[in-house]
């Protein structure tokens, strides 16, 4: 008799005490890995270095680095210089195959080219737009 009164009991404490035992060690596997900081890469070019930031590898070396975030294409100096033909150039050579490279790489900053010489080809004015640059902004703001 006393012996189907222990079992009962212990079974009682015992179930519990292995639930939370098993639970225990599991606990381990719940921590979290470190985040690493990300950061944002700008890569600046202007009308002499196109080449050294497009053709180069920069963009592609910075979009496998891991606490990279976004890598911005930053135009500098003016391009007022450059002609129709030249802009479709920069364009379709240059910053559409570097925004093709990853998600991660997008525009920043202005274009200073000839007023109305981006329109005349509005596919790549539109793209130009869409991908974060703007186009000569600081003409707008002379008011």
């Amino acid at each position: 008799m006393q012996f189907k009164k222990t079992i009962p009991y212990k079974l009682k404490r015992i179930i519990p005490m292995l639930g939370i035992a098993g639970a225990s060690l599991f606990m381990g596997g719940c921590e979290k890995e470190p985040i690493t900081p990300t950061r944002d890469v700008e890569l600046y070019f202007n009308i002499y270095n196109i080449d050294d930031i497009f053709l180069t590898g920069k963009i592609q070396d910075n979009v496998n680095l891991q606490d990279v975030r976004t890598v911005y294409l930053v135009p500098e100096g003016s391009f007022s210089n450059f002609s129709v033909q030249n802009i479709y150039n920069l364009v379709n050579n240059g910053l559409r195959p570097a925004i093709n490279i990853s998600p991660k790489v997008r525009g920043k900053g202005n274009f200073e080219f000839e007023p109305g010489c981006a329109s005349q080809i509005p596919e790549d004015s539109t793209f130009i737009v869409n991908n974060g640059w703007t186009i000569n902004a600081h003409l707008q703001n002379q008011r």
